[in-house]
């Protein structure tokens, strides 16, 4: 079963999203679709992990105790000893926040603050506020709503039950680090160029497991501090948008292996090599349907072999094997300049496709199908 239900706090009632609304007030509960996290999963491996990715939904439903539906971990959870369930929370985090953020408040485009200061383009950075020595957030996203955000995952398997008057430690931490960035861009003022604050979203989003020994249930904890600067205009934050997009595709491909692509969309120059382009489309959605550009991932990642082998071999490796594509239509639109728009998201048990175009699907369900971008 990969439908699962866990309890949910939200801090100021306010920021709860309205499909998680009781009445006026915040529910109890959110879903968590191991599947849909699984694809977020791939996404923020490729865009992170140089690359280093499997089948996350496999993974998930092995270590989950089966039956039910709460979201409890084998055992004591996820590994052997503290550091090793300390690490395997904080990945784990990540994941669960970024399929909060995409399923929850639309947000279709992550990308990574790696660096002080992280350029997402000529025009838009996001960097620390003088002074301040705090860990930098994990994305700064933007949805096709015209949002933007500055967002910090926190991953926890201590005891902490969040009902507390105070926040958990893991919120305070990231609070303290959406309040210690900035996001700026850069302005023409008086035919001088200079780099302005405007403010956007904050988003701190934790996540607790729920274990078997001893038992204790998962929660998700999510508080919305803003972050400093002035309001940005429309036509500003539409521009801000348009540039996390472009580099959130740039990460993929660069994950992906398709670095002289990738380098023409991102502010830094990808090294590696490219591996050869090669297209695919749903079968079951016909041969009139979108072509993905992609590659097929294992359980040790990403593999160098073509879709046909990998198909090939999927036969010898039931459920091992899955393709991950981005939507070459969006990549023509990124390379040309051209506007993306937030597609529509699909979510078909193992077949998930989001609203940034990236198709993750068991690779039995794809046809190749020859390819040029």
């Amino acid at each position: 079963m990969s439908v699962h239900k866990i309890r949910y706090v939200v801090r100021p009632p306010s920021a709860c999203p309205k499909e998680l609304l009781s009445g006026i007030s915040p529910g109890g509960q959110c879903e968590v679709d191991t599947d849909f996290v699984a694809a977020c999963a791939i996404g923020e491996l490729l865009q992170t992990g140089g690359g280093s990715s499997r089948p996350l939904a496999l993974l998930f439903e092995e270590l989950l105790v089966p039956g039910g539906d709460g979201l409890i971990w084998k055992g004591k959870g996820p590994g052997r000893g503290k550091e090793m369930r300390r690490a395997f929370s904080g990945l784990f985090g990540r994941f669960f926040a970024r399929a909060y953020l995409a399923r929850y408040h639309g947000f279709d485009w992550f990308t990574p603050i790696d660096g002080d200061p992280t350029n997402v383009s000529k025009r838009l950075r996001v960097t620390r506020l003088a002074g301040k020595g705090t860990e930098l957030p994990d994305w700064i996203c933007g949805s096709g709503s015209g949002r933007v955000a500055v967002a910090e995952a926190k991953g926890t398997s201590q005891a902490s039950n969040g009902t507390g008057t105070g926040l958990p430690g893991p919120i305070k931490t990231a609070e303290g680090q959406l309040k210690g960035v900035v996001v700026e861009r850069l302005r023409n003022v008086a035919g001088k160029d200079s780099w302005t604050a405007v403010r956007a979203k904050g988003w701190a989003v934790m996540s607790r497991w729920g274990v078997e020994i001893p038992p204790r249930d998962a929660f998700l904890y999510v508080l919305d501090p803003d972050t400093h600067g002035e309001p940005p205009s429309a036509h500003e934050r539409d521009d801000m948008v348009q540039d996390i997009a472009r580099a959130h595709v740039g990460y993929l491909l660069a994950g992906m292996g398709f670095s002289e692509m990738a380098s023409q969309l991102l502010a830094e120059h990808v090294a590696g090599g490219n591996r050869p382009q090669e297209g695919a489309f749903l079968g079951s959605d016909g041969e009139d349907s979108a072509t993905y550009l992609g590659v097929p991932v294992g359980p040790l990642g990403v593999l160098p072999f073509p879709l046909g082998q990998a198909q090939t071999l999927a036969q010898a490796m039931p459920n091992s094997i899955r393709f991950v594509g981005v939507d070459a239509d969006v990549i023509r639109r990124a390379l040309a300049g051209q506007r993306l728009d937030a597609r529509a998201r699909r979510s078909d048990g193992p077949v998930q496709i989001g609203g940034d175009g990236l198709l993750y699907a068991p690779i039995d369900r794809i046809t190749p199908r020859s390819l040029a971008i």
